[in-house]
């Protein structure tokens, strides 16, 4: 299952699909797509901000997970994760907002063409589900209020859901099996006992 670092990791995968896409082409090297939030995008050209996670509940589950033949654990938590993509060319004015708009552009195709990802890459073997990646339909009004830096304008960005991603539980139990029972039969028969010998 999904280990404390699958949030990371996830943010990672979407940051090295990004870079495998659009690295020379629109990009001039990996180093200029990365994790950050808007306020804090430094040389970043492509900036990938988690902005919420959430337990997703249409995924939960209730039931104890055998781990062994004498062990369980608590079920993993089940998430959703919240992305806002931001590009940030470096460019000269004239050519700034075109050429941001051809990174957004990219980015849609990348994520699109890429919207599945197996979900045991991530740990999700409870479920066995595959992990989506899905664009959200946010009003301006709503991304704006993402926007972390007030000192500057908000720039068009993209949101994304990536969603079930499992956090498992560290928590668990040792059970014991039964290995032997007794049947009665009725009508005065003998009884009989089964089980490991």
């Amino acid at each position: 299952m999904g280990k404390y670092t699958v949030i990371a990791d996830v943010s990672q995968k979407i940051a090295d699909l990004l870079s495998e896409g659009m690295v020379p082409d629109l990009i001039a090297d990996k180093n200029g797509i990365g994790l950050c939030g808007p306020d804090e995008k430094g040389d970043f050209s492509v900036g990938i901000y988690l902005y919420n996670i959430e337990e997703n509940n249409d995924f939960k589950r209730s039931g104890m997970v055998n781990i062994s033949y004498g062990e369980q654990k608590f079920p993993p938590v089940i998430l959703s994760l919240y992305y806002m993509i931001t590009a940030y060319s470096v460019s000269d004015i004239k050519f700034r907002a075109i050429q941001e708009q051809r990174i957004l552009g990219r980015v849609m195709q990348i994520l699109s063409d890429n919207s599945i990802i197996s979900g045991e890459d991530f740990g999700n073997e409870v479920m066995g589900a595959d992990i989506r990646i899905e664009l959200l339909d946010l009003s301006t009004e709503e991304k704006m209020k993402l926007w972390n830096d007030t000192t500057k304008p908000y720039k068009t960005s993209l949101c994304y859901r990536v969603t079930p991603v499992e956090l498992e539980s560290t928590k668990g139990r040792r059970i014991s099996r039964v290995t032997e029972f007794t049947v009665e039969l009725k009508d005065g028969a003998e009884e009989k006992q089964y089980g490991d010998r």
